[in-house]
């Protein structure tokens, strides 16, 4: 027996991060009761070759319903020649080896955010004018079976020097899945 499969509509929900960053998280637009947690990435400055990058990545809750408590966790992959340096936030247990990967516990109301995750990169000076993608999922569960519930991939272009980074224009793509309980696919660009 097949699993039903359909596509709906998104909406956004603003969030503000503490840094004066806005950005969207995307979330299905149905009248579900339950929790559906969003996945959402932003950062300030473009990347440069032979320097260091912060992601900011913030989990919400986009659903009418609370988180029940269950084990949230965010994971990401990063490319060759990107390494994590350091990574955490408030609420989260995090690390970056073997992967990286941060966990809470606690309940999430509808509509509300955990605080973010600031994850500060290395980037490697052959990376120079190169593309690059990262990408970042959350799922539910635990402790050892997991449920995603979504992902994103952001790409970057690493700039050559501090001079390039201040007259470029940042371009991200981003892409989030986001799976409701009643096991429905969702798939908007943000």
């Amino acid at each position: 027996m097949q699993k039903s499969r359909r596509r709906l509509l998104v909406a956004s929900l603003p969030v503000v991060m503490a840094a004066g960053l806005s950005t969207a998280l995307a979330a299905p637009a149905h009248a579900d009761t339950g929790s559906s947690l969003t996945l959402a990435e932003s950062h300030q400055q473009a990347f440069v070759a032979g320097g260091t990058g912060t992601y900011t990545i913030t989990v919400g809750n986009a659903g009418p319903g609370a988180t029940d408590g269950t084990a949230t966790k965010v994971t990401g992959t990063l490319p060759t020649g990107v390494t994590a340096l350091a990574v955490g936030g408030s609420g989260w247990s995090c690390k970056t080896s073997p992967s990286l990967t941060c966990t809470r516990s606690d309940v999430l109301g509808p509509r509300q955010a955990y605080l973010p995750i600031t994850l500060t990169v290395g980037i490697s000076p052959s990376l120079a004018g190169k593309t690059v993608t990262s990408s970042f999922r959350v799922a539910r569960g635990g402790p050892t079976t997991f449920q995603d519930e979504g992902s994103i991939a952001v790409k970057d272009t690493i700039s050559q020097s501090q001079t390039q980074t201040q007259t470029q224009t940042q371009t991200q793509t981003q892409t989030v899945n986001v799976k409701c309980p009643s096991d429905h696919d969702k798939r908007s660009a943000v």
